[in-house]
């Protein structure tokens, strides 16, 4: 146990210290090319009638006459402070500016997230522990379907017939704060069909897939003859090893879940941390835009270690493996 203790906190530090390389290299590159995109916070925010010295006054004020280097070291030195700067936009600290646009992302993804694991299980259990039915043929169907449409294709058509002819659920988020979607959580049905859809969809296989193997395995025909009840051998037995495949597999789409979430923000028009980056970038608000790369980031990074080993623990031979 004290050997497997040291694998999984070994395997916790390296997988922390990979994603913390991968978070700088993203923000220095995400930066650069901030720096690419024409003219820049005081040229959007000028009027055409500002003469060149004024413009050179509004550039010095918000900052941007010292180096690119200067400004992106001065502001890694506050982050990780807790001070992630003050909007060039609106002259707000950036914490305020996208608290709220986080605060609606976050219910979304969660939300996504929550409804995921079960339907996953069980529709990965119920099509596995009967291969070749019609209930496995019937669910294996639905989850190459929903893999096989873009997103915002299956957006579009959920809008069409759900929204528009039989209007069933609201069809965009115009106009809406977090608190109206505490009161109208049906805003949410739409968004989360399309984000739970695509991310359920390749996962449901792979647990069908396990579940089957384990199912062919010598040791669990031995615990049906020595008597083992079918619900401890579906928990005890068949669940931490079929489920161990798919758990790896979460971690690796846990980046393309949140770019999910991004993309049904855009198309739902959802007042979210997408919208507020595309805002961002428009008015060349580099202080904004680090921000949320930096906390969608971390975030990434510790929802990927922690599915990484959960799967470790449900599956002991991914610890011993790593041993080597």
């Amino acid at each position: 146990m004290a050997g497997d203790s040291y694998v999984v906190r070994r395997l916790v530090l390296r997988r922390a210290g990979f994603g913390v390389g991968q978070l700088v290299v993203l923000l220095v590159l995400v930066f650069v090319l901030s720096l690419l995109l024409p003219g820049d916070a005081a040229d959007i925010q000028s009027n055409t009638i500002l003469s060149e010295a004024q413009q050179q006054t509004a550039r010095r004020l918000l900052g941007l006459d010292i180096s690119p280097v200067t400004r992106f070291l001065d502001w890694i030195g506050g982050a990780l402070g807790g001070d992630l700067g003050t909007s060039y936009a609106g002259g707000e600290p950036v914490g305020t500016v996208i608290a709220g646009p986080f605060l609606i992302t976050g219910l979304l993804a969660g939300t996504a997230l929550i409804l995921l694991v079960p339907i996953v299980v069980l529709a990965g259990f119920a099509a596995g522990t009967r291969p070749g039915s019609a209930r496995d043929r019937v669910i294996t169907s639905i989850s190459i379907g929903f893999d096989s449409i873009p997103d915002f294709v299956l957006a579009v058509l959920l809008v069409t017939f759900l929204s528009i002819r039989l209007e069933l659920f609201p069809a965009t988020f115009l106009g809406v704060d977090p608190g109206t979607l505490l009161e109208r959580p049906d805003y949410l049905v739409l968004p989360l069909i399309v984000t739970v859809a695509r991310v359920a969809a390749p996962l449901v296989r792979l647990v069908r897939a396990g579940v089957i193997d384990v199912l062919d395995r010598p040791y669990i025909a031995q615990a049906r003859r020595a008597g083992v009840g079918r619900v401890s051998l579906l928990v005890r037995h068949i669940a931490p090893n079929a489920l161990a495949p798919a758990m790896q597999e979460l971690g690796r789409t846990g980046d393309g879940l949140l770019s999910g979430v991004l993309i049904v923000e855009a198309v739902f028009a959802v007042p979210g941390i997408a919208t507020e980056l595309i805002g961002a970038i428009a008015n060349r608000d580099d202080p904004v835009i680090l921000a949320i790369v930096t906390v969608t980031g971390t975030i990434a990074v510790v929802v990927n270690t922690l599915i990484d080993m959960a799967g470790y623990r449900m599956h002991p031979h991914a610890v011993a493996e790593q041993r080597g």
